[in-house]
């Protein structure tokens, strides 16, 4: 095996690939909204057969050089093909790319590299044994192959109530395709929560890549107002909730919740089999997206630093490094 840059003659059957077994996430339609600044590669069989790939986004920082996730990417990859039947021979091919890919991230000439893996990738021994610190991440997923009535059940009574309570005080959820309304609440959270969001790509992505092949947003409004969104890009399984927000200054209990529902609804009908709430370590997010039942997923990224500056990142991110 060995692992390449994509020419422009493999584009097409990596594309193709990258629909069938990998995510959207790993597409050229979403990777081509960062133009040079992300890498694409293919993996190859021994028959020089294009058989998965993966990206990693370059950026400097400080004078260093950083490879990691494009941004709004929960993930690099990899995806990969898999003829074999046997599960053992499925691990093994399995191991060989993985380490394949840790032996080629290491001759990156890198400061700092912080990628993560597709959410199916539990096998993270091959990192492990080149060196890299692994850390756990999770998300939580949702079946959307129960019924409606299973899943509304599923969530806690918190959620439920929150939800009745804003059908209560009157608040509307809407499908929309103003995404002027995404982008400035987005904005506006990110902001009051004194995080930094690259606005270039958030326009990117709203303005550029959604359309209703690949994305869906909705809003909760209060007296023609929107107070809350979110907004979800698919591919062929999974419904995902990338980016969402609600304007604090307005700002009701239940006003997020009932857009998260209508977007698990729409998810359902649109007959994909997960609605994933893409995770977060912060406590209070967690808690939020746990109260709509799904199952709590695993997520794994890996993480190496040149010496000194893994010293110098041990100080002041050490839950990283």
């Amino acid at each position: 095996m060995i692992i390449k840059k994509i020419n422009s003659q493999e584009k097409v059957k990596y594309n193709k690939l990258a629909k069938n077994v990998g995510n959207i996430f790993n597409t050229l339609s979403w990777l081509k909204l960062f133009e040079d600044s992300v890498q694409i590669y293919g993996i190859y069989d021994k028959g020089d057969n294009l058989i998965g790939g993966f990206s990693i986004y370059k950026e400097k920082r400080f004078g260093f050089t950083i490879y990691r996730n494009s941004p709004f990417t929960p993930a690099m990859g990899p995806f990969l093909k898999v003829n074999a039947k046997n599960p053992v021979a499925i691990m093994d091919t399995w191991k060989r790319v993985l380490s394949l890919t840790a032996d080629f991230i290491e001759t990156l000439p890198y400061s700092v590299i912080s990628v993560p893996l597709n959410k199916n990738i539990t096998d993270t021994q091959p990192f492990i044994w080149k060196k890299f610190k692994v850390i756990p991440g999770y998300t939580y997923l949702l079946d959307l192959n129960k019924s409606i009535e299973d899943i509304q059940k599923g969530m806690s009574a918190e959620r439920r109530n929150d939800m009745n309570k804003g059908a209560r005080d009157g608040l509307v959820v809407k499908q929309i395709n103003d995404f002027e309304i995404v982008n400035s609440l987005v904005i506006k959270t990110f902001s009051r929560q004194e995080k930094k969001t690259n606005e270039y790509y958030l326009n990117k992505i709203l303005f550029n890549f959604a359309d209703n092949t690949n994305s869906f947003a909705y809003a909760t409004f209060r007296d023609n107002n929107p107070i809350a969104t979110l907004f979800c890009v698919y591919d062929k399984d999974t419904a995902y909730y990338l980016l969402g927000g609600y304007d604090s200054e307005n700002k009701h209990h239940g006003a997020g919740a009932l857009a998260v529902w209508e977007a698990i609804k729409q998810a359902k009908e649109l007959g994909l089999k997960y609605f994933d709430f893409e995770g977060s370590m912060v406590p209070q997010i967690e808690r939020y997206f746990r109260g709509f039942g799904g199952k709590l997923t695993p997520c794994y990224r890996v993480n190496k630093a040149k010496l000194p500056l893994e010293i110098l990142l041990k100080f002041f991110k050490r839950e990283l490094f």
